[in-house]
């Protein structure tokens, strides 16, 4: 009975097993799109040769699989695959140097929008660190700000001037209205950065 019941599981965890498609290309390296006949070769690719494709619910019911492969140097591989009943399916694929000089020129113009769009994303995520740096000076500046109009309003409701209280807080409210007026400019410089790199990337993300 328990050796039916081991034999049930497997067969059942056997139906539910994923399957993947192994892609090996000669040479390796090779860009591997999935799904896309005309795929856009200046966006990096989700898979690079050699790698292991899962199949999606879709692919499993067809039984094939559409993959791309792309090479700068080599012509453009389209194939349909078929899947094995197994869980992995292996190929192998030799790819074909081109000469034609049409084809070349588009593979160097899509790799380097690809290389253009990658230093688009990079400026992206740097402009973070400006604008992170701008939010807390503005925050630093705000602080000041206020301690010196509190202090303001001390001075203009004192009624001796001379003293030496009154000369403190005068000192204190120059103190803090300098430190305002730095941390200002940190606010505004680091704010025009980040929206200076966050516009060329997002020019170059395109």
């Amino acid at each position: 009975m328990m050796r039916i019941v081991l034999i049930l599981l497997l067969a059942v965890g056997s139906s539910f097993a994923q399957k993947v498609l192994h892609v090996s290309t000669i040479p390796g390296k090779a860009d591997v799109y999935v799904e896309s006949i005309r795929p856009d070769h200046s966006k990096y690719p989700y898979y690079t040769s050699p790698a292991y494709i899962p199949a999606n619910e879709e692919q499993v019911l067809n039984g094939s699989m559409l993959i791309s492969i792309f090479s700068p140097g080599f012509a453009d591989t389209t194939l349909q695959v078929k899947l094995a009943d197994k869980d992995t399916s292996f190929l192998i694929v030799s790819l074909r140097p081109t000469y034609d000089e049409k084809v070349l020129k588009k593979q160097q113009r899509d790799v380097a929008k690809r290389g253009r769009r990658q230093l688009g994303y990079k400026l992206m995520l740097g402009s973070i660190i400006p604008v992170m740096v701008g939010a807390v000076s503005g925050a630093v500046a705000y602080y000041h700000v206020c301690q010196a109009d509190d202090i303001k309003k001390k001075i203009d409701h004192s009624s001796v001037l001379e003293s030496e209280r009154v000369q403190k807080a005068q000192r204190d409210f120059d103190d803090h209205r300098d430190k305002a007026n730095s941390a200002k400019t940190v606010t505004w410089t680091s704010l025009s950065i980040g929206a200076s790199l966050l516009a060329i990337g997002f020019v170059l993300s395109f």
